[in-house]
């Protein structure tokens, strides 16, 4: 099996979506609000996984239609079709659908626009904090205290991390 860097894999996917190249590495950065950045990550999440359907499908003319779709309804949207058709496994689904939830709690009440994203893990408790890492990582399959502490401790980086590793196997699954 090849072994891959899934940050040099990224950039190739900007690209074939047709994006401002380094526009994933400019959200992890410390001007960015977290409000902002769950916004525009989710948005090129769906980007990303609307490519990854019409690519696996050979068929262009999907594009848009594919883009107008829920990302994670499971009866009739994105997620419908990436379960059906077996391109992403029960984790990568499984972070895409919290991570579709968390955006939506942000963009339909203006006054989250203040969202920080380390203040609302810290308020969980040890359960819903157990809950997030489960949703959320992508990181490691073994989950360590270095795996535990980044996700408790520093939540955004944690997301940044695990949403390229998640970009990174959209582009391999787009690959022939």
């Amino acid at each position: 099996m090849a072994k891959h860097n899934l940050g040099e894999l990224v950039p190739l996917l900007e690209e074939k979506l047709g994006i401002e190249p380094g526009f994933f590495d400019s959200l992890d950065n410390d001007e960015e609000n977290d409000w902002s950045f769950i916004i525009k990550m989710h948005a090129l999440i769906e980007a990303a996984i609307s490519h990854l359907l019409t690519e696996h499908l050979g068929k262009a003319g999907l594009a848009d239609i594919f883009s107008r779709l829920d990302m994670s309804n499971k009866a009739t949207g994105k997620a419908a079709f990436i379960k059906s058709l077996g391109l992403l496994d029960e984790a990568e689904r499984r972070f895409i659908s919290s991570f579709s939830e968390l955006r939506n709690k942000l963009v339909h009440d203006v006054k989250n626009v203040n969202f920080d994203l380390a203040e609302h893990v810290e308020n969980m408790n040890s359960k819903e904090r157990d809950i997030f890492l489960k949703n959320f990582n992508l990181l490691s399959t073994e989950v360590t205290d270095d795996v535990r502490n980044l996700f408790r401790f520093d939540p955004r980086q944690a997301v940044w991390y695990a949403s390229m590793a998640l970009l990174g196997i959209v582009y391999l699954r787009v690959q022939p």
